[in-house]
């Protein structure tokens, strides 16, 4: 199961990142606009969704790769166990912070 989730995660990211990208570089190239831009869309609730859930997959996509890198260098059940728990922890607390902090530059006011 963690392998078709690392695919299917990869397959969004490359689409999020895509849109992420074109925003950042193509339509502004200057930083105070893009910023700017970033609040703008912020303040769009689609597009709030959109940064949330770019934060969940880029979250969940690596925190998976670490796993898989580190269940082929400790292969003990209990070991595998402790990293299993340590990065589920790190993902949630990380998945609140990120969306605590979207949630509030959603509310700085636009320039």
């Amino acid at each position: 199961m963690g392998w078709l989730l690392q695919v299917i995660t990869g397959v969004f990211l490359i689409f999020f990142l895509g849109i992420h990208l074109y925003l950042a570089n193509i339509d502004f190239g200057h930083p105070i606009r893009f910023f700017t831009a970033v609040l703008e869309n912020l303040h769009n609730g689609y597009w709030l969704a959109f940064y949330i859930v770019f934060t969940y997959i880029v979250l969940y996509h690596g925190l998976n790769g670490v796993r898989g890198i580190l269940y082929d260098r400790f292969d003990s059940q209990k070991s595998r166990a402790l990293i299993k728990y340590s990065l589920s922890v790190l993902y949630v607390v990380t998945a609140i912070y990120g969306t605590l902090l979207a949630l509030a530059v959603s509310r700085i006011a636009i320039p």
